[in-house]
């Protein structure tokens, strides 16, 4: 079998082949869209999913030109 950099094969009390440990840092681009076909998140987020989907919403807006503006020397009068 050939050694790959970044994969071990782990195997249990058996011998058998079991797990695979793959380096995310060296694969995990090739593999991002086979985890998402999984429904395997690969990033996951420190963020309180309301407060993501809000500035989501937020920056939806921004980009539609739906914003205030301004003026920055107006600000502490």
């Amino acid at each position: 079998m050939a050694r790959i950099a970044g994969i071990t094969i782990e195997k249990d009390k058996s011998g058998h082949a079991r797990y695979a440990r793959i380096d995310l840092k060296k694969y995990g681009k090739q593999l991002s869209a086979f985890f998402q076909e999984l429904g395997i998140q690969d990033e996951v987020s420190t963020y309180d999913p309301k407060f993501v989907a809000k500035i989501k919403r937020s920056e939806k807006q921004a980009e539609e030109g739906k914003v205030h503006r301004l003026d920055l020397n107006d600000i502490w009068k």
